[in-house]
């Protein structure tokens, strides 16, 4: 924070750089502020403002020209002091007089703020601004402050300060955030202070906007914990009657391996009559707020919180790309759907959805990976119980037709004789149906598979079920007729 010292060093070098000496016309004195002629070809040109004018409309403050800084602005509230710093560096900024005495008055001015740890940012183009280090954020009304380790505080930014209904925001996001504190999915909030409209709560990393642009690419896993996270704490909140309005990437905040819901500013509680009833603000993120809330902000429901946590799930997986798909796009369509009455009635519809969406995906990975090892005649016990459901279902003989699976006798000689029974028994019940109408080509498909089993199966009772079947094929196909004639007697 800006020390009174170094204040009252500045006001003394800005009254060395603009005032002149005094000056006798016409039988009066008059202290004249250079500031008046320094931008006689700056902004007042432009929006044809005068000094009085400019620091009235920036910041509130009065001035006189005929008393110096240090008269005028030394016994200002500290809160207000950067903000009066930044009004005189940013006309000096605007101005073309004298660029070179601008930007020494800037520098010097930039070393003093310094050793208060106190930042002036000058941007290639726009306004100056100045804040110091241990403001960490800054939003449309509030100041994120850093208080020590861990802990931060969200206060209202110096122009806001008597603003009442500002003042009853902060004071209502307070209160719904504390009515949540029992879930670990919405950040933890203390010590509301009555005077200067603050309160106290937890440090954060980064919100979700900043980690998604700096991961190159997060893996799937990650990415369902951010969502599994967000739709936990809005699940909370939407049970204890409270919802958010404003859900976007910024007010989702990373926690170590957590993620956090945030900024209950625009939130309202269902339970009670009132609520914040607030226009919709520039900080917004459009991408994410539900269409409602273009024409009017109090028509924003629990629906309106899942059309923005849709919005957010489309993000997190595909970073809005326009033609991306993922696996929960289907979710997604039906939470931002336009027709309110098409979305999810709550957010346990769509924590089961996702739920049931990886399960099945889930039981497709694993039924692909069980088919290659068939296909590769790999064994194992999940492999015989996958061989076995298809035999109890009877659909063993179609599944080998369709995969053209003539090596099947492979896999066959690796189960038990009273399993291998079981099996060609399902065979022949149905290897006729699955050769399909005109499909004779799949009689050479069951004809291989069983003419290799009468060649290597040890046990009596399966090495007669495979011949009979190979009879089978051979009273349809030639070269099935010639495996039979091929066999030892």
């Amino acid at each position: 924070m800006l020390s009174d010292t170094n204040y009252i060093k500045i006001l003394n070098y800005f009254d060395r750089q603009f005032w002149d000496e005094k000056t006798d016309e016409t039988n009066w004195h008059y202290y004249g502020i250079i500031l008046d002629w320094y931008f006689e070809n700056s902004v007042f040109c432009i929006d044809y403002l005068d000094v009085a004018d400019y620091f009235d409309n920036n910041g509130g403050f009065a001035f006189s020209d005929t008393e110096p800084f240090s008269q005028q602005y030394a016994t200002i509230e500290r809160l207000k002091r950067l903000e009066l710093i930044q009004a005189v560096l940013n006309l000096i900024h605007a101005s073309t007089v004298n660029t070179e005495q601008s930007k020494h008055i800037i520098t010097v001015i930039t070393n003093v703020l310094a050793r208060d740890t106190v930042k002036v940012i000058v941007p290639d183009s726009g306004p100056i601004s100045i804040r110091p280090d241990d403001i960490l954020d800054s939003g449309s009304y509030c100041d994120v402050v850093r208080v020590k380790d861990g802990i931060l505080r969200k206060e209202l930014q110096t122009a806001y300060k008597d603003d009442p209904k500002l003042q009853k925001r902060m004071r209502y996001e307070f209160e719904n955030m504390t009515k949540l504190s029992g879930c670990p999915q919405i950040l933890n909030v203390f010590d509301y202070d009555e005077v200067t409209h603050s309160y106290l709560m937890e440090q954060a990393e980064m919100n979700l906007a900043a980690y998604l642009q700096g991961e190159i690419d997060p893996p799937f896993e990650e990415r369902l914990k951010i969502v599994m996270d967000i739709l936990r704490g809005m699940s909370y909140a939407h049970s204890h009657s409270i919802i958010h309005r404003d859900l976007h990437l910024g007010n989702v905040l990373k926690i170590g391996n957590d993620y956090v819901i945030c900024d209950f500013g625009l939130s309202k509680d269902l339970s009670i009559v009132r609520s914040m009833k607030s226009s919709y603000t520039q900080k917004n993120n459009h991408l994410f707020v539900d269409p409602l809330a273009l024409t009017d902000f109090t028509l924003l429901d629990q629906k309106s919180d899942i059309y923005s946590i849709g919005k957010m799930m489309d993000y997190i997986f595909t970073y809005n790309a326009p033609t991306a798909n993922h696996i929960f796009k289907t979710i997604v369509e039906r939470c931002i759907c336009r027709d309110k009455a098409f979305r999810y009635d709550s957010v346990e519809q769509i924590i089961a959805d996702i739920e049931t969406t990886l399960k099945s995906q889930s039981e497709e990975d694993r039924k692909k990976g069980l088919v290659a090892k068939v296909l590769n005649s790999q064994y194992d016990a999940q492999v015989q119980e996958y061989v076995m459901g298809l035999v109890a279902s009877d659909r063993l003989s179609k599944f080998i037709a369709a995969n053209k699976l003539s090596s099947f006798w492979r896999l066959i000689l690796r189960f038990e004789p009273v399993y291998q029974v079981q099996i060609l028994r399902s065979i022949e019940d149905g290897y006729s149906d699955a050769t399909g109408y005109g499909g004779w080509a799949n009689y050479d498909i069951f004809a291989t598979i069983v003419y290799n089993l009468c060649l290597y199966l040890q046990d009596i009772e399966p090495k007669l079920i495979a011949r009979r079947i190979l009879e089978g094929c051979a009273d349809i196909r030639y070269h099935a007729k010639d495996l039979l004639d091929s066999l030892p007697i």
